[in-house]
């Protein structure tokens, strides 16, 4: 199947809004284009066949074997794109061509490196004796000798037509994308801080635990980090995720979800119209993901087939367009995850962000050393007991520890955030002092079972 059909299909199978479509690459009008920038230079011999001769005549090679002629491609892009195909034309008494050209291109520019000192006047001498085509639309452009990088070259830069149109073309398609990209950025940017909202409340702690869903968002948020859906952090595959294996980490959160029934256990009506919104805006992020890998293929596909029809390379010498972190690098999916992750997924705290480096718990009674590592009281009367350094930082922290190191406003958090965390190990904190005082045989009180006779 051929791309042009295949990017077609794609835009109508997923089901993009027209303005989706309507701002998409027009991959069939760029091919257009390209056909006639290679009718553009086969009128002036420059068939791609011949381009591909004078490839190889060209640097170091080519005053090794005495070629007379090589080019190079290439695209100033600080303003707008503008192309331009270069003739290398080396200085001496004869000038040869080793390039199999035609009869009318070796004329052409054994006329062209004879007129290069030349005026205007005889620039239309050697546009007379060109191509009949060329006349119409070209017209040669010629540099002083100063201005030459090759020595023993002269350098003429011979400016086409169509390539310009190409560019521009394709130029002005990457900046409809990135607006579009922005746009919708704005778009979901928007829907994450409503959701943000609803979630403070639904979310928020409270004594009575009818009254919030707290732990279910908790749970849901550490499924949906550990999916890892659209950002890696793993080491063997970090980084932003492709459309597929997004839409795939997608499907797995959902089905963890429904496996585990967070749907069922949510005790506020408005948490399930909550979650619903939060997965839509992951299946419009993966849409956009989608939309903007296909026209980055449509891109790539379509410089691709620019070189294969003019041999001009200009795959290397467009570098902006193909790397551009709109259309390659996924930064909208970045930006937004981070989003979600800053103003949804921090909105409900984690354990993993409260654990004791020694006991791998909740640091609970938390003590800050004076280099700032955070233990939890009993890992650190333990250390003290045992060590003067940090078990982090090497540092000898570890010593004249009294309640002035304890955080009582982390304390305070922890108890608010994480009260059935707290309460697990303050009975295993009282245990553990239990056995050390009355023996090992002491049991906690909320760990006894009292018969009634």
């Amino acid at each position: 199947m051929k791309f042009a059909h295949e990017y077609k299909e794609a835009l109508q199978r997923e089901g993009y809004p027209p303005e989706w479509v309507e701002s998409a690459v027009p991959y069939a009008q760029l091919k257009k284009c390209v056909k006639k920038v290679q009718s553009e230079l086969r009128s002036l011999g420059l068939d791609p066949e011949t381009l591909s001769q004078l490839i190889h005549e060209s640097g170091d090679a080519a005053s090794r074997r005495g070629g007379g002629v090589a080019f190079q491609y290439e695209i100033d892009g600080s303003t707008k794109f503008v192309p331009k195909l270069t003739l290398f034309i080396r200085e001496g008494d004869k000038f040869a061509v080793d390039a199999a050209l035609s009869p009318e291109t070796r004329a052409y520019l054994e006329q062209l490196a004879a007129k290069q000192q030349g005026g205007s006047g005889q620039i239309e001498e050697i546009l007379d004796d060109a191509p009949e085509p060329a006349k119409e639309n070209h017209k040669v452009e010629q540099r002083p000798d100063h201005s030459l990088d090759r020595p023993g070259f002269k350098r003429v830069e011979v400016p086409l037509t169509f390539d310009v149109e190409f560019f521009d073309m394709l130029s002005v398609d990457v900046m409809m994308l990135d607006k579009f990209q922005t746009e919708q950025q704005e778009v979901l940017t928007e829907n994450i801080k409503t959701l943000s909202t609803q979630l403070v409340r639904l979310a928020q702690p409270s004594r009575l635990m009818k009254k919030t869903d707290l732990y279910r968002w908790r749970e849901l948020f550490e499924i949906y980090l550990a999916s890892a859906i659209f950002f890696s952090t793993n080491e063997h595959d970090h980084g932003t995720r492709d459309s597929a294996t997004a839409a795939r980490q997608l499907e797995f959160f959902q089905k963890e979800v429904m496996r585990r029934g967070l749907l069922d256990k949510f005790k506020l009506p408005e948490s399930g119209q909550a979650l619903s919104q939060f997965i839509c805006i992951n299946i419009k992020l993966l849409q956009n993901l989608k939309f903007l890998e296909i026209n980055q293929k449509a891109i790539s596909k379509i410089i691709k087939k620019f070189d294969k029809r003019t041999q001009l390379g200009a795959t290397k010498t467009f570098p902006r367009l193909m790397q551009s972190d709109a259309i390659i690098s996924g930064s909208m999916a970045k930006a937004v995850c981070a989003q979600v992750t800053q103003d949804i997924v921090q909105v409900v705290p984690q354990i993993d962000d409260y654990l004791c480096p020694v006991c791998f718990s909740i640091v609970w009674r938390p003590v800050r050393i004076k280099c700032k590592h955070i233990f939890c009281i009993r890992c650190a009367i333990k250390l003290e007991r045992t060590r003067k350094s940090c078990p982090l930082c090497r540092k000898f922290t570890l010593v004249n520890l009294t309640e002035d190191d304890l955080d009582e406003e982390m304390t305070a958090y922890l108890k608010k955030w994480f009260p059935k965390e707290v309460r697990e190990k303050q009975i295993q904190n009282e245990t553990e002092q239990g056995r050390e005082d009355l023996g090992p045989g002491y049991v906690h009180p909320s760990e006894s079972k009292c018969a009634v006779m």
